[in-house]
């Protein structure tokens, strides 16, 4: 299992800036022995957490992600992996998922109301919803605390952009819409202790799309703001 972390963490490193990497330089990283490295890599390339050519491995934004969540389901520091991805990423897969979904995604999301400046990280839109999401990617004690205090701050700013929405529906793509519903959601690299904080969900990342599928038929169970346009 160490063995295995190591390797894991060594793939991401070496593939951090470019999508390939090679046998060599991910045993070298690892400080494990090249035929081990292989017998892994092997395993990994039946599961689909990447690609083997001769001595190449190559991986895409989704097996990056996926490869760090299972290194950390192997003990791995959080922080540490957290660190060999970047928030480009985590928000590059996020809206990637949205789109995949039938969503209109847009990033980074700034808006006026009330003399404020607020911005929202990822917007995804799909009649009749509007989910208003905060990505996070890691800091130490996510899983506690400061997860909750996130999914407060997220209500807000999503009851805040709910209330502004009349005057930007052109900007957020509902201008034709009767209603909308508001979904503050707050997206996550690793599990949070809480699934929900006060009816709003805490999706793990690669999650994500199963909660997209879902979300129309389990409205009621989460918080939302309902606004009515015509």
């Amino acid at each position: 299992m160490l063995t295995e972390r190591e390797v894991l963490a060594a793939i991401l490193k070496t593939t951090r800036d470019k999508a390939s990497s090679n046998i060599e330089s991910i045993s070298r990283e690892a400080r494990v022995p090249r035929a081990i490295v292989l017998e892994i890599l092997n395993r990994l390339h039946e599961s689909g957490f990447l690609m083997i050519d001769g001595d190449e491995v190559m991986v895409d934004l989704e097996q990056r992600l996926k490869i760090a969540v299972k290194s950390i389901g192997l003990g791995s520091d959080v922080e540490k992996i957290a660190d060999l991805l970047t928030w480009s990423e985590f928000e590059q897969f996020s809206r990637k998922s949205l789109e995949l979904n039938g969503f209109r995604a847009t990033a980074n999301f700034r808006f006026k109301w009330f003399g404020k400046r607020w911005e929202v990280d990822l917007i995804g839109v799909k009649k009749p919803l509007v989910i208003s999401a905060d990505c996070k990617h890691w800091r130490r004690g996510w899983s506690g605390s400061a997860s909750i205090e996130t999914a407060r701050s997220q209500v807000k700013r999503t009851r805040a952009l709910a209330d502004a929405s009349r005057r930007i529906r052109g900007r957020l793509n509902i201008i034709e819409w009767e209603y909308a519903y508001f979904v503050p959601v707050v997206l996550s690299l690793h599990p949070s202790q809480y699934k929900f904080y006060d009816k709003t969900p805490i999706v793990p990342i690669l999650q994500i799309s199963d909660f997209l599928q879902n979300l129309i038929v389990h409205l009621d169970d989460v918080a939302h703001f309902y606004i009515q346009y015509v």
